[in-house]
């Protein structure tokens, strides 16, 4: 289970462009700490200021983590969250942004998604975000439609994907590992029509049955029609009725991606898209529930202001 050392070079040194004087956290859980491990005797060589805390895993993604837990995130240069659930969307994390230090947030990584997904061509990437990003960023209107049944209009708010974010190398840059994606907030009162997750979706892995879901003003209906249905709204039902308010559209960009069941790297995989139900505080929204799920969409349509940018998930731009 040991990672290239190339690689781990690159996250630590490239990646997140640690220095000897910057001080190094890792937040992980049991199920991780193998993997974490790795990563943290890395740092170490390179700033004596390096510290690992194996926290009590979380429940679901977005849950807010112990009170000493996010006050050690608010002390550290440079994190990577290498945990089993997802801190990006938490109060926690966000507060560690403000105060400028540099993350990367990698909710269930894998050593084989680290080596089939970091070793990319960043140069092209980053390239490739300066293209599509400002598409999104200035967007009135976003259709999205696959022959799996998704129809689906919306606008968004508060793009992330920024190219120099890409490389943590600026005070408060955030991002996952690997990288990928453009998203952004949704607009809740311009959102209507019908999403058919086909892809995956946290908990319940590569969707062998798509989840049709009914969305009026932002709001999803999930269609009660398959196991996996039934399993998605009792997830959702678990944090209350705000857990079915869409928060996010993001569309994945990193060439290497492949969907595999861990939604860490299925949002990224290009020719998809996805939705997000949940909490949507990253973006500047104001439904604070303690969870964020992202469901996958293969194969879409985009049409952006009536111009086509990917057609049965090929990108056109």
């Amino acid at each position: 289970m040991q990672i290239d050392k190339k690689i781990l070079k690159s996250i630590i040194e490239k990646i997140l462009d640690l220095k000897e004087d910057e001080s190094f956290l890792i937040l992980t859980d049991n199920t991780k700490k193998e993997l974490a491990m790795q990563i943290y005797n890395y740092a170490k060589k390179i700033t004596t200021k390096s510290r690992i805390e194996v926290i009590k895993e979380l429940e679901m993604n977005g849950q807010e983590p112990e009170q000493y837990v996010a006050e050690l995130m608010l002390d550290y240069d440079v994190q990577f969250y290498l945990t089993s659930k997802s801190l990006s969307h938490t109060n926690a994390r966000r507060n560690a942004t403000k105060k400028g230090h540099r993350i990367i947030s990698a909710p269930g990584l894998t050593k084989e998604i680290i080596e089939r997904c970091v070793d990319i061509d960043y140069g092209w990437l980053i390239d490739f975000h300066e293209k599509l990003r400002p598409i999104i960023l200035n967007s009135k209107k976003i259709h999205i439609t696959t022959k799996n049944g998704t129809d689906i209009t919306t606008a968004v708010h508060d793009t992330r994907g920024k190219s120099e974010e890409i490389i943590k190398d600026m005070p408060g840059a955030f991002g996952n590992l690997p990288a990928g994606e453009i998203d952004s907030g949704i607009i809740r009162e311009k959102t209507n029509g019908i999403i058919v997750f086909d892809g995956s979706f946290p908990g319940l892995g590569i969707l062998k049955n798509s989840v049709k879901v009914k969305v009026i003003k932002g709001k999803g209906e999930i269609i009660i029609d398959n196991e996996n249905a039934k399993k998605m709204k009792e997830m959702l039902s678990s944090a209350g009725e705000k857990a079915f308010l869409l928060a996010e559209l993001g569309i994945g960009t990193n060439p290497k991606a492949t969907i595999t069941g861990n939604i860490l790297e299925d949002e990224k995989a290009l020719g998809t898209v996805h939705f997000a139900f949940g909490n949507d505080l990253s973006y500047n929204g104001k439904n604070d529930v303690p969870l964020h799920l992202d469901g996958i969409i293969r194969n879409p349509t985009i049409k952006v202001d009536g111009r086509t940018i990917m057609k049965d998930g090929k990108f056109l731009v």
